[in-house]
């Protein structure tokens, strides 16, 4: 970057839709306004999707391009502003981060290299937010809700807890036309998907640690079940689009074990209410009592107070059950979906 003209440096769109961000969105442009890169090179594109709040009245203060769309969903406001943007590298980010200084030109230094298709890395709990029991889980959990880069890779494809987030993420816009733009019928999952798809036509994908953004983390259970829970209805359409991908050969062979585990300790339980076996009550009680004392083991071992220590695996436990009721949940809705354009098509 250091050497690079201010001529040669690449016009850069930063995406960002939004509803009802009116709380968040001022700390987040204001952050954009602070980045250390060219205005003359640099758009920010706002899309509101049906704000009832005061988000476009707050947006409306900063220097942006202001657009709007019927509420499809954040991949269809990323859409509307693609086609409405000049520049070669396509950057988003939500209205609930804030980014740092050198954020874009950690990002720009990246897509040197032609083959590089896509680039983000690690979306971090915002600092205000640190101490709450469910923001730390997010960043503390065996399961990461978010991505985070330890050091710089790159990879042909994404890999599961190593993909990029929609909230922190940059995409050539060569790449984003060669694969037919975005798919605005993945409502989630969408980041994955996209990454995935640039990957299979050719290109590479960058996981930087230099590249990353602070953001509201869910601040309680039910908002960290109900993210869960949506990841795991885009899972189906997901897989049914990249069979062969990483995530999708994991997440089958994990859905097989939860659904495998979930029949065989149901009949055990159910055995032993029958026989009003002890035993073998015990004995289905057994692999969570073994899980969970690993759990403690490992949080504890990371840092975490024995009370978090205690309550993160339960958290953990929870999750894999929201992540798998969407899942079963998002395959009905596919096939339903399915059977009726089938039915429409005849």
């Amino acid at each position: 970057m250091e050497g690079r003209s201010h001529r040669d440096l690449p016009k850069v769109s930063i995406i960002v839709p939004v509803r009802n961000c009116g709380s968040t969105i001022d700390e987040l442009l204001t952050s954009l306004m602070e980045v250390d890169y060219p205005k003359d090179k640099m758009e920010i594109i706002v899309v509101d999707g049906g704000s009832s709040d005061d988000t476009v009245k707050r947006a409306l203060k900063y220097p942006v391009k202001l657009l709007f769309e019927p509420g499809k969903g954040p991949n269809y406001a990323r859409r509307v502003a693609i086609e409405a943007s000049s520049g070669d590298i396509l950057v988003f980010t939500d209205g609930d981060c804030i980014v740092p200084k050198h954020w874009i030109k950690s990002i720009v230094k990246n897509f040197e290299a032609p083959f590089i298709g896509c680039v983000g890395g690690s979306v971090f709990a915002d600092e205000k937010l640190k101490g709450n029991l469910f923001v730390d889980y997010a960043d503390a959990s065996i399961m990461r809700i978010m991505p985070f880069a330890a050091k710089r890779e790159i990879l042909d494809q994404p890999k599961v807890f190593k993909h990029l987030a929609f909230c922190n993420m940059a995409i050539r816009r060569e790449a984003i036309n060669k694969i037919g733009g975005l798919d605005v019928k993945m409502k989630t999952f969408e980041d994955v998907d996209t990454v995935q798809s640039i990957c299979e036509v050719g290109y590479k994908m960058v996981f930087d640690p230099e590249v990353y953004v602070w953001h509201k983390h869910r601040q309680t259970l039910r908002g960290i079940l109900k993210q869960t829970y949506s990841y795991g209805k885009g899972g189906p359409m997901f897989r049914r689009k990249h069979p062969k991908s990483k995530i999708a050969k994991f997440y089958r062979m994990g859905l097989m074990a939860y659904h495998t585990f979930s029949i065989i300790i149901s009949l055990i339980f159910a055995l032993a209410l029958i026989k009003g076996s002890n035993l073998l009550l015990l004995i289905g009680l057994l692999p969570f009592i073994m899980g969970y004392a690993a759990a403690i083991v490992y949080y504890v071992h990371k840092g975490n107070s024995l009370l978090r220590s205690l309550l993160y695996p339960a958290i953990d436990f929870m999750r894999i059950i929201a992540f798998c009721l969407g899942d079963l949940v998002g395959t009905i809705d596919m096939i339903i979906e399915e059977r009726t354009d089938s039915k429409v098509f005849h």
